[in-house]
């Protein structure tokens, strides 16, 4: 039955149905044999047939700080920390806007006159996951700066720079592969309103998910928490997984049981791919090279249905040394080298 969801997904991208990126939700798209279908299987087909953003390489949608700079009247700038961290100094031009009210803010201006609307947070990972759920919901003009205010000015740098190092159980690492579970069936939700066009189903629930914001103990984990009865997922290449032979902690790439699922270009999250081998009631929790990308599957697999939390600063903080000594890991490390001191206003 689970392997047969995955060859109908199959067949109706091999079939040519996938539409422009460019898309915007207010595009009622209704899947055929909708009957057949969970309402998780209509919003996985319904997020595939617009290009499937979370598993793309536009995913998380990064924009660098010298772009953000250098079209400061251009671009909407939307700065979702506390009050109390946007009034300490903020980007000139930006506003302050909490999580609970980013949906119907974004929604508002989606088609203003702004070339792009840009996310910022403190450490780039609540703007990820904020931005990939925009996303879904068909704002495509959203993105997230890349690690956020750390990487603007240095006042906001410094929670990034005590993180980065290596586990202090990094030497219980392994390279043992673990293998993904048996496929199983999507999450079970419901709607309040069943009988609404897709469209404004996945509305709803993206919105629901945003409402809820970005917070510990429902998102995300501050350091590697103890994975004995969770289902922890390395998401990245196969050089993240595994530590190279030459590397002088060689054969301990990952914590024990951890699974590796790919991302680009096979994206093993997607419903044709692995998917479903993921547990539906088991906590899922993820970890990639510095957390961004972690942040917006994150952000994805709930807006399914799934229990997931990420590890935030990634692999920076799981094995730094490693990433610095490996040519394939390097650019994905954060140091005071990605910190541009421009500017700040302060105040409101």
């Amino acid at each position: 039955m689970y392997k047969n969801l995955r060859k109908l997904f199959q067949l109706f991208l091999i079939a040519g149905i996938f539409l422009t990126l460019n898309s915007c939700l207010e595009d009622n798209i209704s899947p055929p044999l909708t009957g057949d279908l969970n309402p998780v299987a209509e919003m996985l087909y319904y997020f595939e047939s617009l290009g499937d953003f979370a598993n793309s390489d536009l995913a998380p949608a990064l924009i660098d700080p010298e772009e953000v700079y250098n079209n400061l009247n251009n671009f909407l700038l939307v700065d979702i920390r506390p009050e109390s961290e946007f009034s300490s100094g903020h980007i000139e031009n930006a506003v302050n806007v909490q999580t609970d009210t980013l949906f119907d803010f974004a929604e508002g201006n989606f088609n203003s006159n702004y070339q792009k609307i840009i996310i910022i947070s403190k450490n780039g990972h609540s703007s990820a996951y904020f931005t990939c759920l925009l996303r879904l919901a068909g704002f495509n003009n959203v993105y997230t700066m890349d690690y956020g205010m750390a990487s603007w000015n240095e006042v906001f740098a410094d929670e990034w720079l005590t993180k980065i190092g290596d586990y202090s159980g990094i030497s219980n690492f392994t390279n043992n592969s673990f293998p993904k579970n048996d496929f199983t069936a999507l999450p079970d939700l419901t709607f309040d309103k069943p009988d609404d066009p897709l469209y404004k189903r996945i509305k709803s629930r993206v919105k629901k998910v945003s409402a809820e914001g970005f917070k510990f103990n429902m998102n995300y984990y501050q350091s590697l928490p103890n994975l004995n009865s969770k289902y922890p997922v390395c998401y990245g290449k196969s050089y993240l997984y595994n530590a190279r032979k030459d590397y002088i902690f060689e054969g301990m790439g990952h914590p024990d049981n951890t699974r590796s699922y790919l991302d680009s270009p096979l994206y093993d999250f997607r419903s044709y791919r692995f998917l479903q081998t993921l547990p539906a009631t088991t906590e899922i929790v993820i970890y990639d090279y510095n957390g961004q990308q972690a942040a917006c599957m994150t952000a994805y697999l709930r807006v399914l249905g799934y229990d997931v939390k990420m590890i935030l600063f990634g692999a920076n903080q799981l094995f730094y040394s490693r990433m610095i000594d490996d040519p394939e890991l390097n650019g994905f490390i954060f140091s005071s080298q990605k910190i541009r001191n421009y500017p700040l206003v302060p105040g409101d």
